[in-house]
């Protein structure tokens, strides 16, 4: 049986904790008795609801480590969890700590651990890591996201929704400015990528709540047995989403029907996530905005990129100018870059890039459009994440015309080609004529 160690973090103001107090300990607050209380009933809850559905041996989990975090009068303030033994993160949100079998619960509006669809979210963290891996947020060579997280984001929200039978995650404890997560909403792809793995996971975790809605325990069953049976972590989306439908259909084949629906209408199968941008036309995100990734979102890349790409064509070649609305700054970091032809790949967005500026209260960069078909990329030199929305491409100039032969210029030769018109239609005219008056000539003499 899982064995939960429950510790309070206790810290004074906006100061580091300064210790882990257990739940039996005489020390502990009086604040913190209660939700520690809860804390332990939703996670024995969650326990017992993975082991029924089938994923594994709950034994294997005995001993997790569970830190709330002390409820405070400014509830936005951000703690440090690096002291608790090199869990990165925070305490004002919860997360998984990988490096110590812990789970550390923050707070928001609300103290998180006592919110039984935060509990269960994370708790399906710790029981889906043998089958889903640790692969962390990354982009692709063409600066795309094709993020292990969203899946697990996606999942966990599933699960915890299944469990309380409400698709609406973590409205409990969201603050009032903020929307909780809710699966009943349409996300798809490639208009609502935005590169946060938890928005994100919103195309995956809906379509999977469309499903059951219609499938009850038999998309549940099926679901569960391709995660349990999976012997490889996914690399990418769109191949586990082909995966599952592979499952479903042989439990029954209008079943694994049903989820490639819903999977594609949610975009899930696409490789690629490219948005064609026409001239004359604006292009907005499905939700708030699209964003570029910084360089604390993706340390190890070269530098960080969008997470999609625009297709657009030019009707000619020449100087053009992306236009966006964006955040405070962020003409400082973000770039641009086009390739004619091929979507934007590592190298590309490694060369020439446009900055940008303040225009009004939009931001412009210039471009050399090639004529026809070439994707635009925003790149991101900054350390945190940029939003951007409202894009259009407009050309500003094209090159001027071919230069006429030596000689004359290309208004007199329209004049000539216009008089040599002119002269052949006289000439033909004269031509028909002649040959419609001698028959009649021939005919008067015969008659004589």
């Amino acid at each position: 049986m899982t064995q939960f160690d429950l510790r309070w973090c206790v810290r004074a103001g906006q100061t580091p904790c300064t210790a882990l107090v257990k739940s039996a300990d005489p020390s502990l607050p009086s604040s913190a008795v209660e939700p520690l209380r809860d804390l332990e009933l939703h996670a024995r809850s969650g326990t017992a609801f993975f082991a029924d559905l089938g994923f594994g041996d709950v034994t294997a989990h005995s001993g997790l480590l569970l830190i709330a975090n002390l409820p405070e009068e400014n509830a936005r303030s951000i703690t440090s969890a690096d002291e608790l033994g090199g869990c990165g993160g925070a305490l004002r949100d919860s997360s998984l700590c990988e490096g110590r079998g812990a789970i550390l619960f923050g707070v928001r509006a609300n103290q998180l651990c006592a919110d039984a669809d935060v509990v269960t979210h994370e708790l399906a963290h710790v029981w889906m890591r043998p089958m889903l891996g640790d692969g962390r947020w990354s982009l692709d060579a063409a600066g795309s996201s094709d993020d292990p997280a969203l899946i697990k984001e996606a999942l966990a929200d599933f699960y915890a929704a299944l469990k309380s039978g409400d698709p609406i995650w973590g409205e409990r404890s969201a603050f009032p400015s903020e929307a909780a997560r809710s699966l009943r909403v349409h996300v798809s792809f490639p208009e609502a990528r935005t590169g946060v793995p938890h928005g994100d996971s919103l195309a995956l975790s809906s379509a999977l709540w469309d499903v059951y809605t219609r499938e009850k325990d038999l998309f549940v069953q099926g679901l569960t047995r391709y995660l349990v049976h999976t012997a490889v972590p996914p690399k990418a989306l769109a191949p586990w989403a082909r995966g599952l439908a592979v499952e479903l259909e042989a439990l029954n084949p209008a079943l694994g029907a049903s989820w490639l629906r819903a999977a594609e209408q949610h975009g899930l199968l696409l490789d690629a996530r490219v948005l064609d941008i026409g001239f004359g036309e604006m292009t907005r995100a499905y939700s708030d905005a699209f964003v570029v990734p910084g360089r604390r979102d993706v340390p190890d890349a070269s530098i960080p990129r969008s997470v999609l790409q625009f297709r657009g064509e030019s009707p000619a070649a020449g100087k053009a100018i992306l236009s966006l609305r964006a955040g405070t700054n962020a003409e400082r970091d973000l770039e641009a870059v086009i390739r004619p032809g091929a979507p934007v790949d590592e190298a590309t967005a490694l060369g020439a890039r446009a900055p940008f500026t303040r225009v009004g209260g939009r931001f412009e960069a210039p471009l050399d459009l090639p004529r026809g078909r070439y994707h635009v990329q925003l790149t991101h030199r900054g350390e945190t994440a940029a939003w951007f929305d409202d894009l259009s491409i407009r050309l500003v100039e094209s090159p001027p015309e071919s230069a006429p032969p030596e000689g004359g210029s290309s208004s007199g030769m329209m004049a000539v080609g216009g008089g040599l018109l002119v002269a052949s239609v006289l000439a033909l005219a004269a031509f028909r004529w002649s040959r419609g008056k001698r028959p009649t000539a021939a005919h008067v003499n015969q008659g004589k």
